[in-house]
This record gives C-alpha cells, sequence and structure tokens, in this order.
C-alpha cells in the first residue's frame, strides 16, 4: 500500500485500510444490496421503480388493493414504442387479409377485382362491373396496408342503387406476387396462378439477375414460372441459337421457356396453349413488348404500346395500371406496367436457397448447420459448383441476391 491515504468518503476501502479484510467489507456490501433488494419487493416501492404504465382505472384501482390487502398481482403494460406498435398492426393486418377479412350480409354478391383506382377498385360479378370502396374494418387497414385489396382478390360487395358498391369482405388469398418498393410491400396480384416473366431478344437486352428475382418471388408466393421471350424476329440463325443456350439453363432446372414474336405471330400459338384457362400475370421490364403480346393475342384489347428509348435503350412506361383482362380462350390475364427493378419481399436468407431448384438435392447435407452456401467449408452446394453441376451465371445471381437480404 506505500502508506498512501484513500478517501475517507470510500468507506469500504477506508475499512479495508484499517485492518478489516476484504471478505468482511464484501459481505457488508452485500447486506446493504439485500436490504434495497428487500424494498424493491415492496409492492409500493416497486410500482415507484419499474418504468411500466398502468392499463386503465380499473388497474389503478387494483394497485390500490393489492397496497392494502396483498391479494391481488398488478397488471401492467410495456410501453410500446410507435415504431414497434405499427410494425404489430401491420403484421396482424397481413395476417387478417391471409386468412379473409370483413364480414359479410346475407345480401352480398362475388366478385374478382379487375383494376385498382383512386378511392376505390373495379370489381367484376358475372356481367356487372362496378366501381367498389372499401367497408368498415377494410377501410380502417388502409392506412397501414399498401394494399388492402388488389388485382385478382376475390371480394364480397354489396351493391348500392347509385351504381356504386361496397366491399364486405376479402376473401383468403391462394397465392400473392409482391415486391419490396420504398421499403414496404408492394402486391402486384394475387390467385394468379402462373407468372410469365416476358423479356425481349434485343431491346432492351436480357438481364437474367432480374429473371433469377422474378423466380424467387414466384416462388415464394406459390406461383408456376415460365419465361417468354419476346421479338424472336429480330434475332438471326446465329443470335437464336446464343439466346438458346444462354436460357437452356432454366430449362434445365424444370421452367419452361416460350419463344415468340407479336410482330411476326411466330409462337403465339405455343402461347396461347399456355395461357388457356388459366390465370396468368405478365410481368417484365418496360419495353419487352408485354401489351403488343397481349394485343396480338386478343385483337380488340387495343392496349397502348410504346417504344424503347434510343438514349438509354430501355423501354418507356405505357402501361401505367394493373388490369385483370378477360381471355376468348379462356381464362385471365393480368397486364402490369414495366419495371426496372424487382426487389424481393418477404424472403430471408434461410429462405432463398429453397427458391433454387439446383440446389435442392444439396441441402441440409453441408458440414455446417445454418451454411449460406457463400463462403462456408465443407459447403456441398459448393462442391457441386466446383463440379459443374450447378451453374455459374445462376449462383452468382444466388450470391448477390442474398447479400442484399436482411436476416
Amino acid at each position: 500500500m506505500g502508506g498512501r491515504q484513500w478517501p475517507a468518503r470510500c468507506p469500504v476501502l477506508h475499512r479495508c485500510m484499517h485492518g478489516r479484510n476484504i471478505i468482511s467489507a464484501m459481505e457488508d456490501n452485500f447486506d446493504r444490496s439485500s436490504r434495497r433488494d428487500e424494498s424493491r419487493r415492496d409492492p409500493a416501492s416497486r410500482r415507484k421503480l419499474r418504468k411500466v404504465r398502468k392499463t386503465g382505472d380499473e388497474h389503478r384501482g387494483r394497485d390500490r388493493r393489492l397496497a392494502e390487502t396483498g391479494e391481488e398481482t398488478p397488471t401492467f403494460r410495456r410501453i410500446v414504442s410507435r415504431h414497434d406498435r405499427r410494425s404489430r398492426e401491420v403484421d396482424e393486418a397481413r395476417e387478417m387479409l391471409r386468412e379473409g377479412a370483413g364480414e359479410a350480409p346475407e345480401n352480398a354478391l362475388a366478385g374478382i377485382v379487375t383494376e385498382i383506382v383512386p378511392g376505390g377498385c373495379i370489381v367484376r360479378s358475372d356481367s356487372l362491373e362496378l366501381r367498389c370502396v372499401l367497408r368498415g374494418m377494410l377501410k380502417s387497414l388502409e392506412t397501414r396496408e399498401r394494399n388492402v385489396v388488389a388485382v385478382g382478390d376475390h371480394v364480397l360487395f354489396v351493391a348500392l342503387e347509385d351504381g356504386s358498391g361496397v366491399i364486405e369482405r376479402v376473401q383468403p388469398r391462394d397465392t400473392i406476387l409482391s415486391r419490396k418498393y420504398k421499403e414496404r410491400e408492394h402486391v402486384v396480384a394475387v390467385n394468379v396462378e402462373q407468372l410469365l416473366v416476358t423479356v425481349s431478344v434485343a431491346a432492351p437486352p436480357i438481364r437474367t439477375g432480374l429473371i433469377d428475382r422474378y423466380l424467387v418471388a414466384a416462388e415464394n408466393g406459390g406461383l408456376r414460372a415460365i419465361i417468354v421471350v419476346n421479338k424472336l424476329d429480330l434475332a438471326d440463325a446465329e443470335e437464336r441459337e446464343s439466346l438458346r443456350s444462354m436460357l437452356n439453363v432454366y430449362s434445365e432446372i424444370g421452367y419452361a421457356v416460350v419463344y415468340c414474336s407479336a410482330s411476326s405471330g411466330e409462337g403465339l400459338d405455343d402461347l396461347r396453349a399456355v395461357l388457356r384457362d388459366k390465370t396468368s400475370i405478365f410481368s417484365g421490364q418496360s419495353g419487352v413488348g408485354k401489351s403488343s403480346l397481349l394485343n396480338a393475342l386478343q385483337p380488340g384489347l387495343e392496349l397502348r404500346v410504346g417504344e424503347v428509348s434510343e438514349l438509354t435503350r430501355k423501354g418507356i412506361h405505357t402501361t401505367t395500371t394493373i388490369k385483370l383482362l378477360p381471355l376468348d380462350i379462356g381464362g385471365f390475364v393480368v397486364d402490369t406496367p414495366g419495371i426496372r427493378e424487382f426487389a424481393l419481399w418477404d424472403v430471408s436468407r434461410q429462405d432463398l436457397p429453397h427458391f433454387f431448384p439446383e440446389f435442392a438435392e444439396f441441402l441440409g447435407k453441408c458440414r455446417l448447420r445454418g451454411c449460406t452456401h457463400t463462403h462456408e467449408p465443407g459447403c456441398e452446394v459448393k462442391k457441386a459448383l466446383e463440379e459443374g453441376r450447378i451453374n455459374i451465371e445462376r449462383y452468382e445471381s444466388y450470391c448477390r441476391m442474398i447479400e442484399s437480404l436482411e436476416g
């Protein structure tokens, strides 16, 4: 100690310096802590120390009875931040929509949402088509979810005398195609059976990374995915061979690829066979010719079409709304605006490998549990990649996706 004088205001160390051993000092300190804990266990003291908020006058009355008689345990409610509360409300609303939301009176009619318009939606029921708004609880969900109703939703509604209608219930959804937009879920369409990922031969050029994201979103939402290659008339024999070689990787893992041209009519019979008696959705980049294909498949639709920008080689938006259209050959088709990017929604890093069909036989066989198949030793997916059993471009697309995902 060297004769050093400790401050007198430190009672524990001061006593230690004057002959009391450290163990005794610690015991004294423990006794004081115990007495402090005893006071905290007292109901009156506990109510002052806890940073909680009681729920209502009834609970305050319970607390008074507790302090006087000790008969009842008080009820507390944790203070929840606005962000957490909103997140919980969004989750509850999403679950409600998944299971079906709203109650319908006896005179309600069944219909399907064909288009979303400002302040409501267009609903078709047999030969009847009218503009509808949301009723009651459904309308309150509008502030919590970007899409309370979406194109393809089956609903129950009541027709009013003025020719409009009120949606009383949204039926459970079978499938859903969603993407992430401005940090929120954007429901593109629901209850569709197949997604037609539309690309073009040259203008705009094919982006396989975008195709892969569409395929993951389809797998996640329960849709069958089909790749449609338009503008085949722009490719000569050599270019067609190169194109088929590039897209053959998708055929090998089970995805159908349809080659066609809206201008020449080549391959349209194959496309009709895919669409017949199904509910399908066309989606892809701006300028790939989705609306042109629909006009060629069913003359009379007269959907607006646009050209590709000479400056950016990207498509120019012509379709501005999502519409569900009936087909003369049977079934329905959803025409969508073109997109530049497609961010995944509700896909985790743990889920992603299961949406790559070529990974299926290797999953669960890696040395490390929870392997991400990117850098871990003893990874069976990486081993298959080295052996040429998994396409390198598809694997690189997977790595880019998993880096962009949270959790």
